[in-house]
């Protein structure tokens, strides 16, 4: 098994644990070169929005990325300016950079492991006052959460959107 693989598996897995989700329905813009993740969100029934053209040979609904944000209920590799166009209710899953090789897991000068003073790294819903580990997207904006995995954030009257911290 392909790490494309093993990866889009491993991420549908953590999104159906903590959103108890039922695919076949959804509009899920995947923004982002994620062949293998689309092929299986469509493959359990949801409806695939992405910015790649060739993805409609594949079966894909294609449209312009901020069309596909505007319309989707998931949105996975979300970024900061996608936060204007998310609908009321849809779920965030933001994009986070790519991993580090290994043997690169040791932050520059320190020594220490990640989290070694202590305290957890913040995820999406963030550490009391500190902001949330969401890659910056809502640096500022108080989170309330929802469940374990699960930030709820207002972006106005009426808007509300979810994040899921996919380290969960």
């Amino acid at each position: 098994m392909s790490d494309g693989h093993r990866q889009a598996q491993a991420a549908i897995q953590t999104i159906l644990r903590l959103t108890n989700l039922l695919m076949a329905g959804k509009r899920v813009a995947v923004i982002g070169d994620e062949p293998e993740l689309a092929a299986r969100l469509r493959a359990m029934g949801a409806q695939t929005l992405l910015a790649d053209p060739a993805a409609a040979l594949r079966g894909h609904r294609v449209l312009a990325e901020d069309e596909a944000v505007a319309l989707a209920d998931l949105v996975i590799g979300a970024t900061e300016a996608h936060l204007p166009l998310l609908r009321d209710g849809a779920i965030l899953i933001p994009a986070v950079p790519p991993a580090r090789p290994s043997g690169a897991d040791e932050p520059s000068g320190t020594g220490e492991p990640p989290g070694a003073d202590g305290e957890p790294p913040a995820g999406p819903s963030g550490i009391g006052d500190r902001p949330s580990g969401t890659g910056g997207i809502f640096a500022g904006l108080p989170g309330v959460r929802v469940r374990d995995g699960i930030t709820g954030y207002r972006l106005g009257p009426g808007r509300e959107v979810f994040v899921l911290d996919m380290s969960c």
